[in-house]
């Protein structure tokens, strides 16, 4: 289950370990000019998914995460990029300063649907 939330700005997504949910920064990706935040994004919930795997150390998600973008989408990709910066690279010192509001999560519908055959 994908959730979108209010989380403070440093923090790009968290999954609530033993749980099949994943939470993402809505605030991180308000809408700005000329960034490209599909590359972000999928390469935070891959961050996600893999800490849902069980995997706890940062670092080693970190370099999982980087890892399967080089192997499936090559070393120059963007979303190899994204998983080595991060959106943050994008943000400015105001956007740190703002305040966040309550955690306010709103359900992504139909992120895992059953219906789709997918998985063989």
């Amino acid at each position: 289950m994908l959730y979108l939330g209010n989380l403070p700005m440093n923090v790009g997504a968290f999954h609530p370990m033993g749980t099949n949910e994943l939470v993402l920064n809505r605030r991180l990706f308000k809408t700005k000019k000329g960034f490209d935040y599909q590359k972000h994004i999928f390469a935070i919930l891959l961050h996600e998914y893999i800490h849902s795997l069980g995997f706890e150390d940062e670092q080693q998600v970190r370099k999982l995460t980087y890892k399967i973008c080089i192997e499936n989408f090559g070393r120059q990709s963007p979303v190899s990029e994204a998983a080595l910066t991060g959106p943050w690279v994008n943000l400015s010192e105001e956007d740190y300063d703002e305040i966040a509001p309550e955690l306010n999560l709103e359900l992504v519908k139909d992120f895992e649907r059953i219906d789709i055959n997918y998985i063989i």
